[in-house]
């Protein structure tokens, strides 16, 4: 026998929940000839802060995560560096390294600086140019 009945109405709203990270709708790689020099000139590139295009210099190694798991991007790692495992990167506006960027800020065409810190106490500066991973879909992710 089956029984019927009345079933009060409700509303049931779906939240999107993020996986382990945020898919970035641009990418940026290190401008390695231009950090080199400037590695050079403040005497770190004897010490092994040095720049490549197959580390930091691949756009692909730059990834942006969302550690909170709340859909917003909060860090930039540089994976796949040369033996010093996942490095956090901190953004910044402009070449003084002065200005923190939050990385849910950063727009497509800009230029960023960034840094990144070993375990040893070296620090990398980086420069780049952010560019549209999907050209003519600004709002792919």
């Amino acid at each position: 026998m089956v029984r019927k009945g009345w079933v009060t109405p409700k509303a049931m709203v779906e939240e999107f929940e993020a996986n382990e990270y945020v898919a970035a709708c641009w990418g940026v790689a290190c401008e390695v000839d231009w950090a080199n020099k400037v590695e050079w000139a403040q005497g770190d590139y004897k010490r092994g802060v040095t720049h490549d295009s197959d580390h930091c210099g691949n756009p692909r190694n730059q990834v942006i995560y969302d550690y909170n798991s709340d859909g917003i991007a909060d860090a930039m790692i540089e994976e796949r560096t040369d033996g010093l495992g996942d490095l956090r990167c901190e953004i910044f506006r402009d070449s003084s390294y002065s200005s923190p960027l939050n990385i849910s800020d950063v727009k497509s065409g800009w230029t960023i600086y960034w840094t990144t810190s070993s375990s040893d106490g070296r620090t990398w500066n980086h420069r780049g140019k952010v560019f549209n991973e999907y050209p003519g879909r600004p709002n792919h992710s």
